[in-house]
């Protein structure tokens, strides 16, 4: 889908202060009225409400309300409010945020989910898109598994995810890496996912599978699942920025450092939770926490506050900074809308990104 190296410049209408990593300027023009789409999408600096703050659970239902009235009729959720077309992304992260108790909504989500999986087992970004896979496939595992879904469904989207990798793990590729290509640091051997077959490896579609990954217990296969969980590991140690963090896909090009991203810094670490703690993952931390301080877009300071609470770390000011930004009707993005909602319920239940009951 993308070159190894990417210029991500500054564009006020993406989900976060820089370009999310994720391919969402593609999904937004899955809508007919563009104009709609570019006026308001996930409101990323949002201004503060000028009311008196409702109590977190009245605002969270709130969003909830809001998500759930956005559910297709086929069981889906698109980008943008205003669209028909469904997606997976959307719609997995809008699973993950619904209740146990919206039985109807969260079936109808799985039947779409279980409905539009290729024939190899991945899923697509859209429907009858994509029919050799996406770097989404890892998050509908992750998410039909977090809801109940085991079976054959879900055991073929593994053995898909054991089997893609990054293109820089041929031998190739490798070589290329190794001689004619050395504008970007990284190692070849350390690999993960790409967004599309026979491409490089991303790190948010890596986070994405390791999340999955995580999830398998038994098997016949145990050693390929942790050889390439430890690969998976291993890329994004190898891919992080000198002071911390993650962007899209490499730390450093052409000698400079590249700034690290909110969303794609939180989902690594979401990705990482279990792993031991070291100083990649410690400076990583330490640098979300300090850039929380000044997010104003919605999909990132979510994912921050998702990643934040599963290691432990101060969240209450963020929760609060969250909610004197959310105004449900006004976020667009019903991707970011989900993830409001996760973030909105971390004081009240565990962490459904992480182990922190």
């Amino acid at each position: 889908m993308r070159a190894l190296v990417i210029a991500y410049p500054s564009n006020p209408n993406l989900r976060s202060e820089k370009c999310s990593p994720i391919p969402h300027f593609l999904t937004n023009f899955a809508t007919a009225d563009l104009t709609s789409v570019f006026q308001n999408l996930t409101i990323p600096r949002a201004t503060r409400k000028t009311r008196h703050m409702q109590g977190p659970k009245r605002e969270h239902l709130q969003c909830l309300e809001q998500l759930t009235h956005r559910q297709l009729p086929h069981g889906g959720w698109p980008f943008h409010s205003s669209a028909a077309q469904a997606a997976v992304e959307p719609t997995a992260l809008a699973l993950l945020a619904l209740p146990s108790n919206l039985v109807r909504e969260r079936d109808r989500a799985i039947r779409f989910l279980l409905r539009i999986q290729n024939s190899n087992g991945s899923w697509p970004a859209f429907p009858g898109d994509d029919p050799e896979g996406s770097g989404f496939t890892g998050l509908a595992v992750y998410a039909l598994h977090r809801s109940g879904v085991k079976g054959t469904a879900t055991d073929r989207a593994i053995r898909w995810l054991m089997q893609s990798r990054g293109w820089e793990s041929h031998w190739l590729w490798k070589w290329k890496f190794r001689t004619t290509d050395r504008h970007v640091r990284f190692n070849p051997d350390k690999f993960g996912w790409p967004w599309m077959p026979k491409t490089v490896s991303w790190v948010v579609p890596t986070a994405y599978s390791l999340l999955a990954l995580r999830q398998v217990h038994g098997g016949s296969q145990q050693d390929l699942l942790q050889f390439r969980m430890r690969r998976g590991v291993e890329m994004l140690y190898d891919r992080i920025c000198p002071e911390g963090g993650w962007n899209a896909g490499n730390g450093v090009v052409y000698g400079s450092a590249l700034a690290p991203h909110p969303d794609a810094t939180a989902v690594a670490l979401l990705a990482l939770f279990g792993e031991p703690l070291n100083d990649f993952t410690t400076a990583s931390l330490d640098w979300l926490e300090r850039r929380a301080e000044s997010l104003h877009a919605l999909w990132s300071l979510a994912w921050t506050i998702l990643a934040l609470h599963a290691y432990h770390r101060p969240i209450q000011p963020l929760i609060d900074n969250l909610r004197a930004f959310v105004e449900p009707p006004e976020i667009n993005d019903c991707a970011t809308l989900a993830l409001v909602c996760l973030a909105l319920s971390c004081a009240g239940r565990p962490n459904v990104f992480g182990v922190n009951a």
